[in-house]
């Protein structure tokens, strides 16, 4: 899986998830505000990785699968001076999606 955000090409580190589009259509409306791609409508496979998202916008629960609090919104991105790490590039980590 890759972020629709990054184009690195990379399957990511362990400590990111990736996280479909909602489908409260208010909240999603927001996502596809947010993520500024023109003419954009997500398919069953887009996905916004974990690095969009603050810390507080994920329920915790150690040791499980990260997943999303309900209404969370993806805010941190390059074009608001939000520094995006890139992610190590592995050849055998299977990424986790999580369905919202």
């Amino acid at each position: 899986n890759l972020c629709l955000l990054h184009s690195d090409g990379c399957q990511t580190q362990t400590s990111i998830s990736f996280h479909s589009f909602p489908k409260d259509m208010s909240v999603r409306a927001e996502w596809i505000v947010r993520v500024r791609r023109e003419d954009f409508t997500p398919s069953k496979t887009s996905r916004v990785c974990s690095r969009h998202f603050q810390k507080g916008d994920f329920v915790n629960n150690p040791g499980k699968l990260r997943k999303l609090k309900k209404g969370a919104i993806p805010t941190l991105f390059s074009w608001n001076d939000f520094q995006i790490p890139a992610p190590r590039c592995t050849s055998n980590i299977k990424s986790k999606v999580i369905y919202d």
